[in-house]
């Protein structure tokens, strides 16, 4: 079964869950245990693009990285078990550090962001957008006016990013010089952005959309069997990782 089809407010209910119980533990082998389960997910059990994954893996391991050298050379308490090792000019300052009190300490804080990054990466592909507002609507009763309004500036952001390029084209043919960071486009594409929303609102009210109103709906996302045993075995592996696992 893909995890497309777990109900994505129970899945972000398990994630946000399972996020606060890794916050409470120090042990670098849950974390990397739920950072690769997140990858087995991702490649095995998912529609997700190897592409799309490595996109926003990279800069997390990136940051780990930068996360694991600072706790191994600056945290605190000192970098060397061995006052006589740091006399030793002859032994590299990288080794010295390497085998310092710190050492766990930087990878407990690496191994953290990684977990939460394979979390945010398993929700962030395997979730579609309206299927999770559906969701907040049904499940978390989330107001239809709110729901709607978020689908609508989602599917206004395409539209935004494209008429944007469009303005910039416009002000080349013109001959006017606009940076990166010039405002006149940004300005432009804000004034009709402001319209097309207009556009909506008119629409939908004359569509008959009100929010107190009673209506049907195309699709219900339902919760089922699979949806409670998927967050049940994500948060009772953690909690069991928890008793079991030492380091």
């Amino acid at each position: 079964m893909k995890i497309e089809r777990w109900n994505p407010s129970v899945k972000v209910a398990a994630i946000l869950a399972a996020v606060i119980l890794l916050s409470l533990q120090y042990l670098v082998s849950l974390n990397l245990l739920v950072f690769g389960s997140a990858l087995l997910l991702l490649f095995f059990f998912s529609d997700a693009k190897p592409k799309s994954v490595a996109a926003i893996l990279i800069p997390a391991l990136i940051a780990a990285f930068g996360l694991f050298v600072t706790g191994l050379y600056y945290a605190r308490g000192g970098s060397v078990t061995d006052a006589k090792l740091s006399s030793v000019s002859s032994v590299p300052y990288a080794v010295r550090a390497a085998m310092s009190r710190n050492l766990y300490t930087a990878a407990q804080l690496a191994t953290r962001l990684l977990a939460y990054a394979g979390l945010g990466i398993l929700f962030a592909l395997t979730t579609d957008g309206e299927f999770f507002l559906q969701s907040l609507m049904h499940q978390c009763r989330l107001p239809p006016k709110f729901a709607y309004g978020l689908l609508a500036a989602f599917h206004l952001m395409p539209v935004m990013a494209r008429e944007y390029r469009v303005v910039r084209t416009a002000f080349a043919v013109r001959g006017v010089r606009a940076g990166p960071l010039a405002l006149k486009p940004m300005f432009t594409m804000l004034v009709n952005s402001v319209r097309w929303s207009e556009c909506v609102a008119m629409a939908m009210e004359s569509k008959g959309f009100c929010a107190g109103a009673k209506r049907t709906y195309y699709s219900v996302p339902r919760v089922h069997w699979y949806d409670w045993a998927g967050a049940g075995a994500l948060v009772g592996g953690i909690l069991l990782g928890m008793l079991f696992l030492r380091y």
